[in-house]
């Protein structure tokens, strides 16, 4: 079996995933092998903990020191208070502010992606939620182009609706960033009914993680129902380069029930992709 090319894959996890969360995130994913983590805004109710100068020194620092790169900024308050609801309302006033407390942190530490998730109250019920996400989303861009920052969305919409709302925004910096359970868990829909049309506008930047129906990562990789394997040979047949990022919840049940040790289970899903890439 060869290995998989580490020059056109690198492997991350988001800090939510793993015990220790934040800078001891950073030291565990290290231990593992992996090459970076996703890192996250924060929440109102602390006051976005990336607002804090000496929050975002200590994650670049302790990244430094263990040789990780911090991949992606996550607004997943979003999720909460969502850009959905426009200016002038109260969860579009927070959203809006966490847009910019997450542009300027991703600017000052100098990464160089930012997630928006569109999902509960961030997600798509109406046209003037679509009107109000396709603002956002162009503002978001206008902001981040300064600094040479990526806007990825996430979302499970159907592929044509993406694509369409992508071409509304009307900025080279909108991009996807694609998730190999969303399609099926949020929507029911086959990700290989929607991988190959989206895959242009996709960022060098995905979620990797397997669950059954709509039970949010409940299965490590290859044992649920989202076509993992079937999306992984899509993608490296077609030279996707970039990140793989673990977004199983290591650390949350139902999976942590799986083992004595939630970094067991994400041994298991490096090893796991790491046997798929080198088919």
């Amino acid at each position: 079996m060869k290995e998989y090319n580490w020059k056109k894959y690198k492997l991350a996890v988001p800090e939510w995933c793993i015990p220790g969360d934040s800078i001891f995130g950073i030291r565990m994913a290290s231990e593992m092998g992996l090459d970076g983590v996703q890192i996250e805004a924060g929440w109102p109710e602390t006051g976005f903990k990336l607002s804090h100068k000496r929050v975002r020194d200590l994650y670049v620092e302790t990244a430094g020191n263990y040789n990780m790169e911090l991949i992606s900024i996550v607004m997943n308050d979003l999720n909460n208070h969502g850009l959905r609801n426009g200016r002038g309302t109260k969860n579009g006033d927070t959203a809006y502010e966490h847009l910019d407390i997450a542009l300027y942190a991703a600017a000052d530490m100098g990464i160089d992606t930012l997630m928006i998730p569109h999902f509960l109250d961030n997600d798509i019920h109406s046209e003037q939620d679509r009107e109000n996400v396709i603002a956002a989303l162009a503002y978001a861009c206008d902001e981040a182009a300064k600094a040479g920052i990526v806007i990825a969305m996430e979302t499970a919409v159907e592929s044509d609706e993406f694509i369409q709302l992508a071409k509304d925004v009307g900025r080279e910096n909108m991009t996807l960033f694609y998730d190999s359970q969303n399609y099926m868990c949020f929507r029911g829909y086959n990700p290989m009914d929607h991988l190959p049309k989206v895959y242009p506008y996709m960022c060098n930047q995905l979620h990797v993680k397997d669950g059954i129906g709509q039970a949010y990562s409940s299965k490590c990789l290859g044992e649920g129902d989202s076509h993992f394997e079937e999306q992984i040979a899509w993608l490296k047949a077609h030279e996707y380069e970039g990140w793989f990022v673990f977004e199983n919840y290591y650390s949350q049940l139902p999976l942590r029930k799986e083992a004595a040790d939630p970094m067991d289970l994400l041994r298991k899903d490096i090893n796991k992709l790491k046997a798929e890439l080198s088919k």
